[in-house]
């Protein structure tokens, strides 16, 4: 019994992720709708304090605390590179170089949005893409449909690449002791595989909406800064990328990897925001030695742009209840046996490789769409390292990368796949674009399903 109140709690918490309501004046959300099914819970005797300290320290394989730190580290490193404007510099310059050409435009925006995923994140890039494209909109007469289901497909998929690229892929990855570079050598065939069909079927689907020429209505640009700082945050993040491609055979842990970049950034924000601060305020060099509180005290202030607060005030801080209440519910599942019994069904069906990369795909993919991929993806990696599930490695790896597979792909399904299916959508109902759940689906329909079986397939043909 105790089961299945935390699974309706888990449902609970994902349904106010999804549909934010309101119970009397209280409003329910993706923060206070884990919490009150988590104090429901703690009152009830389900949840207990052991279960708590368990689900945030985790286990010998499963360790919340590490993924959680990855996962923000490199957001905050990811949307550091994003404040120095080389990103949106060379969106706006390709734009430009497309000169009015909507065809190389949608293939622009796919490719770029794919290989942006590759040196930041997937939920970054559409955060950041997503206005731009909605801004193009505004400034020249296209139908920008196509281009945001482009951005949204091609980050969605290359996020596989890397083991930063998506949320998922780092809980799974960390979880189960996957290392950066046996990573990508695995994936890159099945990633680059679904990369190019997807453009494909995109473009198949989307040939009639696409605006074949377009003009600029007015003489968009997006300036950088300062190259210095472009040009060092874009140097740092190619020195991480390379350090984590070594990290196994450094014997170094990811999360001390990210840590120690993540510093750097914060420490070049920190000294960059100080400079900003003095140009905006025309402060002298002899005020700042006389008294630093003085320049300490403006930061903040209204009209100064001081990257540290810009960026820490960016970061998906409102994910970081739901994940860590979704991995108590889990750690609570695992205390009450529930884990164990799905990991031994689970074990029994996936006698091959093909069974195991086919079924476990299926399943989380057909998962990570009724509960969203994350909760998805934390519930697969209890399943995976839990002492009763004990079956061949090149059995085990197939079925850890077909529920990789599933948790990016599955964001392609439906809207509710995946956190960035729902950052997106708001993104664009706030601006006054409305893709409805129908319309994705639809679109989801034609597209995923071929994509994604063709995925495992090369999966398949990597790992037997």
């Amino acid at each position: 019994m105790n089961q299945f109140f935390i699974i309706c709690a888990i449902i609970f918490s994902v349904i106010s992720a999804i549909h934010p309501f309101k119970i009397w004046k209280l409003p329910v959300n993706i923060v206070t709708g884990p919490l009150l099914a988590l104090i429901t819970l703690i009152i009830a005797g389900i949840i207990t304090p052991e279960i708590i300290f368990s689900g945030i320290k985790g286990t010998n394989n499963l360790k919340p605390w590490e993924i959680i730190l990855i996962f923000y580290t490199t957001a905050y490193i990811s949307i550091s590179v994003d404040l120095s404007g080389i990103l949106d510099f060379f969106a706006f310059k390709i734009v430009r170089i497309a000169k009015g050409n909507g065809i190389i435009l949608f293939v622009f925006f796919y490719t770029f949005a794919s290989i942006l995923t590759i040196f930041t994140s997937n939920d970054i890039v559409i955060l950041t893409l997503t206005p731009i494209i909605f801004y193009l909109n505004k400034h020249a007469k296209i139908n920008v449909i196509p281009l945001l289901f482009a951005e949204f497909f091609g980050a969605n998929t290359l996020s596989m690449l890397l083991y930063i690229g998506n949320p998922t892929n780092i809980i799974i990855g960390n979880a189960l002791g996957l290392g950066f570079s046996e990573y990508t050598r695995i994936m890159a065939l099945p990633t680059f595989s679904a990369t190019i069909l997807n453009i494909i079927i995109l473009f198949i689907v989307f040939n009639k909406e696409i605006t074949k020429k377009y003009e600029l209505t007015i003489d968009s640009n997006a300036k950088i800064r300062s190259m210095y700082d472009a040009g060092l945050s874009t140097m740092m993040l190619l020195i991480m990328l390379t350090t984590l491609l070594f990290s196994q055979k450094l014997h170094v842990p990811i999360y001390s990897i990210t840590i120690f970049f993540a510093s750097l950034y914060i420490i070049e924000d920190l000294i960059v925001g100080l400079f900003y601060t003095i140009k905006h305020y025309k402060l002298y060099i002899t005020e700042i030695s006389v008294d630093l509180r003085k320049i300490f005290s403006l930061y903040g202030f209204k009209g100064h742009r001081h990257d540290f607060l810009i960026i820490t005030k960016r970061l998906p801080w409102k994910i970081l209840i739901f994940i860590i209440v979704i991995f108590i519910f889990v750690s609570g599942l695992s205390s009450y046996g529930f884990i164990t019994s799905v990991a031994l069904l689970i074990k029994n069906i996936s006698n091959s490789v093909s069974t195991g990369i086919f079924f476990n795909g299926i399943l989380s993919f057909l998962l990570a769409n009724v509960i969203n991929n994350q909760p998805m993806t934390i519930f697969y990696s209890s399943i995976l390292t839990d002492p009763a599930f004990i079956v061949e490695s090149k059995i085990f790896t197939a079925i850890a990368y077909s529920v990789i597979i599933a948790s990016n792909l599955g964001a392609n399904f439906t809207i509710i796949g995946a956190l960035a299916g729902l950052m997106w959508e708001k993104i664009l109902r706030s601006k006054g674009i409305v893709i409805t759940y129908k319309r994705f689906l639809m679109t989801g329909l034609l597209i995923t399903p071929v994509v994604f079986f063709t995925t495992l397939f090369v999966l398949y043909l990597v790992v037997r």
